[in-house]
């Protein structure tokens, strides 16, 4: 893997605040969708590597996820992750606890792209407005499949860092991990970068 990016203490900080500000939001809206308390934990941001994200989502295991890509001051895959046992329960809590399996499962797709592209928009407009500048997404798209296959698919010989942002969801009958990942590669770190160090200018 290429060299990992090298963020100061303030910028790193700076970052993690800006998706503070979005999962805040996506957890108001996550509520009055699962129609009970939603509490979204502090981000949590890392870079790690392809076999690091890996070893970090489970090598074995079916993984939920819903993508959008987003353009603007930096590009990026924004992807949001839940195992799949995980997966179904958020869905189950969305659409109610009545239903059967076979159905929860048949409604997977369209319920978790919904929260996806809710939680994603929510994080990616908070950064937007924070760093005044225009950033567009791209439709959602769901996926159902390993982590190595799916990582592989988006990671490339010139985009093999991730930045990884964990965030704890917790329900008010179940507790739900789930993971947020934007993968950026060299030329939209630097540009991220750049941005960062803007805010932090205008703050002095």
């Amino acid at each position: 893997m290429d060299k990992k990016p090298e963020l100061s203490e303030l910028e790193e900080d700076l970052l993690g605040e800006l998706f503070n500000l979005g999962v805040g939001r996506a957890a108001n809206s996550l509520s009055k969708m699962v129609s009970q308390e939603v509490k979204l934990s502090v981000p949590h941001v890392k870079f790690v590597g392809h076999d690091e994200m890996e070893e970090y989502l489970g090598d074995n295991s079916q993984i939920c996820a819903v993508g959008q890509k987003m353009h603007g001051p930096f590009d990026a895959q924004s992807l949001l992750l839940f195992p799949e046992k995980s997966s179904m329960e958020v869905v189950r809590q969305m659409l109610g606890e009545h239903l059967s399996d076979e159905l929860i499962a048949e409604m997977q797709q369209e319920a978790l792209t919904e929260i996806g592209n809710i939680v994603l928009n929510a994080c990616i407009g908070a950064i937007s407005n924070s760093m005044r500048k225009t950033i567009t997404v791209e439709l959602p798209h769901f996926f159902l499949d390993t982590p190595e296959r799916l990582i592989k698919g988006y990671l490339t010989a010139d985009s093999d860092v991730v930045l990884l942002i964990t965030i704890d969801m917790t329900l008010s009958q179940s507790e739900v991990t789930g993971y947020m990942a934007f993968i950026l590669g060299p030329f939209s770190l630097q540009k991220l970068q750049q941005s960062l160090q803007e805010m932090l200018s205008g703050m002095i």
